[in-house]
C-alpha cells in the first residue's frame, strides 16, 4: 500500500465491475489504479471514466506493482482461471459470486486460499444490506429465539438475454445462490437436504436453452429448521426481494418496504416505490461490501465472506439444479472440519 491507501485494480468492467469501480472511487482509504477487460469498448469506457491504467489482459493487471488488491467481476466461467492467477500473485482478492463455475473448481480455490494464506472475499452483498444485517444481529442476539423457518423471495424484472443464459449456470446458480447464502447465514445452520422444482411460465425461449423462469426450493437445515425459497424472472419490470425468518419468540421481515419507505396515495390507488434492478435495491449493500473489503485488507482482518462461503453457496445452487432436473430431493454432506 502507498501511504496506507489500498490501490485496487478491477478485472472485468462490464456492468457490475464498472459499479464496483465507482464504489472504490467513493471509498475512503482506497484508490482505483487500474482496470482490465478483453473487450475494448468496456475497457476504454472505464479508462476514460476513471482516468486509470487499462489492460486487455488480467495477468498484466495482476502483475502491476501499483496494484495492491484485486476485484474480479468477469463472467463466471472465467473465474477459476483469473482466481488461480490472482492467488499466485499473492494479492488480496474480492470475487463476485458465484466463486467459480463448477464445484470441483471451487474446492480447488478453497484449498489454494487455505494453503497460500491469501485473503479472499466473495460478493454476497445481502450480508451487508442494512436490513439483512439488522436481522442477523437480532437473530444472533437471541431476540427472536431459535430460528425455525426462513422464507425468501427474489423476482427479477424480466427474463435474461438469451445469449447470457448458457454462461449463467441456470436460474438456481445465477439467482438463487444469493437466497441460499442468505438463508444459511441468517439461520446459522447448514442445509442438509434440498428439493427444487421449476417451470417455464412466461419466457418460452428458455425451454430451448434448458433453463426455467420460475422455481421453488424447499430446505432442511442441520438444526431441524425448514425453509423455502422462491425465484422468478417474471416480476413485470420491478425487482422484488424479501426475506422472513420466523423464530420461537419473534419473527423478522426484511424488504417489505422495498426501495424507499414511502407510498403515493391518490385517485383511489396506493403506489409503492420499488427498485427496478438489484443495483438499486442493494445500492448500500454493494457499497458496504466494498467498504468491508477495504477495511479488512487494510486492517489485516479475516474475510467477512470466505472462499468456503462461496463454495457452499455454489454447492447448494448446484444441488438445487440437480434436484429440479431429477425431480427428487438431494441430500448434502460436508467434509469434516468445515471444509465442504
Amino acid at each position: 500500500m502507498s501511504n496506507n491507501i489500498l490501490r485496487i485494480g478491477v478485472i472485468g468492467v462490464g456492468r457490475l465491475g464498472f459499479h464496483h469501480a465507482r464504489n472504490i472511487r467513493r471509498s475512503e482509504g482506497a484508490a482505483l489504479t487500474a482496470v482490465s477487460d478483453p473487450f475494448p469498448e468496456a475497457r476504454e469506457r472505464a479508462a476514460k471514466e476513471f482516468g486509470v491504467q487499462s489492460y486487455s489482459s488480467h495477468a498484466d493487471l495482476i502483475a502491476d506493482p501499483n496494484v495492491d488488491a484485486l476485484v474480479i467481476a468477469t463472467p463466471t466461467q472465467t473465474h477459476y482461471e483469473v482466481l488461480t492467477a490472482a492467488i499466485a500473485g499473492k494479492k488480496p482478492i474480492f470475487c463476485e459470486k458465484p466463486i467459480t463455475y463448477t464445484l470441483e473448481e471451487a474446492e480447488k480455490i478453497v484449498d489454494s486460499i487455505e494453503k497460500d494464506g491469501v485473503f479472499l472475499q466473495v460478493g454476497f452483498m445481502r450480508r451487508f444490506d442494512p436490513g439483512h444485517a439488522a436481522a442477523k444481529r437480532m437473530i444472533e442476539g437471541g431476540e427472536c429465539g431459535k430460528p425455525i423457518y426462513v422464507h425468501d423471495c427474489q423476482r427479477d424484472p424480466n427474463g435474461p438475454p438469451p445469449a447470457y443464459v448458457p454462461q449463467s449456470g441456470g436460474i438456481f446458480v445465477d439467482m438463487a445462490i444469493h437466497d441460499l447464502d442468505a438463508a444459511r447465514w441468517l439461520m446459522g445452520s447448514e442445509v442438509v437436504e434440498i428439493y427444487a422444482q421449476g417451470a417455464v411460465l412466461k419466457h418460452e425461449y428458455l425451454k430451448e436453452l434448458g433453463d426455467i423462469d420460475d422455481g421453488q426450493i424447499l430446505l432442511t437445515f442441520a438444526s431441524g429448521a425448514l425453509g423455502m425459497i422462491e425465484i422468478s424472472r417474471n416480476a413485470n419490470d420491478v425487482y422484488d426481494t424479501r426475506t422472513e425468518v420466523v423464530g420461537l419468540e419473534k419473527s423478522v421481515f426484511v424488504g417489505q418496504n422495498q426501495l424507499t419507505p414511502y407510498a403515493i396515495v391518490g385517485a383511489g390507488r396506493i403506489v409503492v416505490d420499488m427498485a427496478n434492478w438489484c443495483l438499486g435495491r442493494f445500492k448500500e449493500g454493494y457499497e458496504l461490501e466494498m467498504r468491508a473489503f477495504i477495511d479488512a485488507v487494510r486492517g489485516n482482518k479475516p474475510s467477512p465472506v470466505t472462499a468456503y462461503d462461496g463454495m457452499v453457496g455454489l454447492k447448494l445452487a448446484l444441488a438445487a439444479t440437480e434436484s429440479w432436473r431429477k425431480a427428487a430431493p438431494v441430500k448434502l454432506t460436508y467434509r469434516a472440519g468445515g471444509s465442504g
